[in-house]
């Protein structure tokens, strides 16, 4: 792999290659088209005072986002838990759009009743939903269609309403396909959504791709710190683009070379695109979180580590304590993983890391534990700018509709550690859950 490749000529093939003719566009309205998510809009989102057409805040580019799309011969529709009248009235009269107003968000039947009677092919990977908070991307996840976080608002600006969900974290651990800051960029991603895939989810489908999930920022005047992640390790029901199945190929004995050919592609591109577009910033040192003697298989982060492509030089920094005998897993919370980290992870001399901008890769991100406590490490040994990059970061579980045929409660969707295989799961109390044990395999 070329990793001086020009990502500007690799978005001109994915333009001609893989431009998309037409979607079905689910788009969110609070917060998405409309500035409504301050707590003064409540009481006509909730159908207790009728909002006049001239009083609705109506973000700017949305009505030519809206135009665009149709123009462009997507189906568009609003999906919405307001108040239906409100609904109906901001839908009709400034989008001109047919509209479902979802009060219970997220109703998969009512959204799926409500697409047939459109005749629009619910099976079809060609759906795409565009919200702001975590109940949209829940909902886009339970009808396994793409979905976009479109983040418009600065969240420290004013006051919002909590039952919008609008909470960058929590919506970020439910695992949107996409991510955009501007109306621009969701009509690239609804164009092109090939593109626009994560790394690492990207290369699973043979492209290069230098996208990532900004999961955590820091800037102070004098260093950076980031967290960013190049695929979802899904949990339950989400879109046929996350790659779990990948994951837990990486602590398979039997992983190809195909699965660490992946992961590697994924980081190479990553770190291309970074490269070119962050030319302000020189990186110093590209290391990684090494294995355990324990690890099974061994050197299971060296060897994809070793495969990475990248002029940045590369340097081993960090080693385990002699005498550690237990695993970071078997610790189950943040102050626990922490601790263990700052216990038995090391920095072989400060010399390499003092006045150094650095760059870490590691295999997971769970809770952020291992990644806060390596920025801690770092810093108290000098380092100035930080990246820690995961391959995946573990979402939220969203659960299937599906019941089980046996006991009645809901299914789980459960992920074969050894051929990455999904299967429906009653889950039962020796794995944690309340179930009967059933188990249906998922085609």
């Amino acid at each position: 792999m070329n990793t001086t490749y020009s990502v500007a000529k690799k978005i001109v093939i994915f333009e001609r290659k893989f431009r998309i003719d037409a979607m079905v566009v689910l788009l969110d309205l609070d917060g998405t088209l409309i500035n409504t998510a301050s707590t003064k809009y409540k009481e006509y989102k909730d159908g207790v005072r009728q909002i006049s057409i001239e009083d609705v805040p109506v973000f700017a580019g949305a009505r030519e986002f809206v135009a665009t799309l149709t123009n462009q011969g997507h189906k568009v529709y609003i999906i919405s838990d307001s108040y239906p009248s409100y609904v109906k009235t901001i839908s009709e009269n400034i989008f001109h759009l047919e509209y479902l107003a979802l009060s219970d968000k997220p109703n998969t039947s009512k959204t799926l009743k409500f697409l047939s009677d459109k005749g629009v092919n619910v099976n079809n990977d060609d759906i795409i939903l565009v919200g702001d908070s975590s109940l949209d991307i829940h909902l886009g996840r339970k009808l396994r269609c793409k979905t976009i976080y479109l983040q418009l608002y600065n969240q420290n600006s004013e006051e919002f309403d909590d039952n919008d969900g609008i909470d960058e974290r929590t919506t970020l651990k439910y695992g949107p396909t996409y991510f955009a800051k501007n109306y621009n960029t969701a009509l690239e991603i609804v164009n092109f959504p090939l593109r626009h895939l994560l790394a690492i989810e990207g290369a699973a489908l043979g492209l290069d791709t230098c996208n990532a999930v900004r999961f955590w920022n820091y800037k102070a005047p004098d260093h950076i710190v980031a967290i960013r992640c190049l695929a979802r390790q899904e949990n339950g029901a989400c879109d046929k683009m996350s790659q779990a199945k990948i994951y837990y190929q990486i602590d398979n004995p039997e992983r190809t070379a195909e699965t660490l050919d992946i992961l590697a592609k994924g980081a190479s591109s990553y770190l291309a695109g970074l490269l070119q577009y962050s030319q302000h910033y020189k990186w110093d040192i590209f290391t990684y979180i090494p294995d355990k003697t324990t690890t099974t298989p061994p050197n299971k982060m060296k060897g994809i580590f070793n495969l990475i492509e990248t002029t940045i030089p590369k340097g081993d920094i960090f080693s385990w304590s002699d005498n550690i005998r237990t695993s970071l897993r078997q610790e189950k919370n943040y102050h626990d993983r922490s601790q263990y980290i700052d216990q038995n992870l090391k920095i072989n001399s400060s010399n390499l890391v003092s006045g150094k901008n650095i760059i870490v890769i590691d295999d997971q991100l769970t809770t952020g534990a291992t990644a806060f406590a390596i920025r801690k490490k770092l810093k108290e040994n000098g380092a100035n700018n930080i990246l820690f990059i995961t391959l995946f970061y573990m979402i939220l579980e969203v659960k299937d509709d599906k019941i089980c045929p046996k006991c009645g409660k809901p299914l789980s969707i459960k992920v074969n550690r050894r051929n990455g295989n999904k299967f429906y799961s009653c889950q039962p109390e020796r794995y944690g859950g309340d179930g009967c044990g059933y188990i249906e395999n998922i085609d």
